[in-house]
């Protein structure tokens, strides 16, 4: 790729050969002509040199990931978290009905069930206490059941209209760092109910300095555990953020590697058609299991910092 970027640099570099070969008496006319141009002349040059580098692959990437309009809504992001979240209310209604009246659930109220059972049993409960994780299971199964789904909606591609055309693409809401923000800030929140609920406000902050701890260390322990109280939001943040945005980056640059190498010649172009489509694939299919990584992960670090909090001691 490093090559064909080269060699597409270059002969975009190369003069033009009609004619002779350009003077150097010519090259200090035409740059005198350049530097007496009109204003209107220049003006045009700098709006068709915008309107260049706005069609450019780095443009094109940063329109796939970045917030734009959809129909008329002002944030396409807000568009699909809403979206995102009745997909998670209509699939909890659905899974309830299943039952039919019965305790055995059929269809997608099995595996909805199978889901629950495993965030109670083996993150709930292990990483927050018996009776304390069932509290919070409600919680933690928002969050996956939510970036999941987000997650996977952000990989079917939808139609838009933009800028007088067609598109077709996806979009994660936790794409966006507002969205995955908003996530951290109500896990941030959830763990200081779980220290404050048990032990009150002043014993929640005693709690944080580990007991037995000499006098001469706590100028310094009490500022580090202070920041580590946002550095764990912080981090559920990034890690989502960033995990979703680069999975469509990276599927965005492999299509765009076509009309790259067809920038060089016609047949560069269909010989990477194939293998770009082929290489766009299985990121895709790897970002399914990505999405059920990241919900996972998110979920278990949101009941470990809870469980930190809810029993100080271990």
């Amino acid at each position: 790729m490093t090559a064909a970027l080269l060699v597409a640099l270059l002969l975009q570099a190369a003069p033009a050969a009609e004619g002779h070969p350009a003077t150097a008496p010519e090259v200090q006319s035409t740059r005198e002509a350049e530097a007496l141009a009109s204003p209107e002349s220049a003006a045009h040059g700098t709006e068709a040199g915008g309107h260049g580098e706005e069609s450019g692959p780095a443009a094109v990437i940063m329109h796939h990931v970045t917030d734009q309009t959809f129909f008329g809504f002002p944030s396409k992001h807000l568009v699909f978290f809403v979206l995102a979240a009745l997909l998670v209310v209509v699939g909890a209604r659905l899974s309830i009905r299943s039952y039919r009246g019965g305790w055995i659930p059929h269809g997608l109220g099995g595996a909805v069930e199978a889901l629950v059972l495993f965030i109670r049993d083996e993150v709930a409960e292990p990483s927050i206490g018996h009776g304390d994780g069932r509290k919070f299971t409600p919680l933690l199964c928002s969050f996956f059941f939510f970036i999941l789904v987000a997650a996977l909606l952000g990989l079917v591609p939808l139609p838009s209209y933009e800028g007088g055309r067609w598109s077709f693409a996806g979009t994660t809401s936790t794409g966006n760092i507002a969205v995955t923000m908003a996530l951290a800030g109500v896990s941030f929140l959830a763990q200081q109910y779980a220290g404050i609920s048990k032990y009150g406000v002043l014993g929640h902050f005693k709690n944080l300095i580990p007991e037995g701890l000499p006098l001469w260390l706590l100028p310094i322990m009490i500022p580090v555990e202070i920041i580590s109280m946002f550095t764990k939001p912080f981090a559920l943040m990034i890690r989502l953020f960033a995990n979703m945005l680069a999975g469509h980056m990276v599927i965005t640059t492999l299509l765009l590697l076509i009309a790259l190498m067809g920038q060089l010649s016609w047949g560069a172009g269909v010989a990477m058609t194939p293998v770009s489509i082929t290489l766009g694939l299985f990121i895709m299919l790897l970002e399914i299991l990505v999405a059920f990584i990241q919900a996972y992960i998110f979920t278990l670090l949101s009941a470990l910092f809870i469980g930190m909090y809810a029993h100080p001691a271990h």
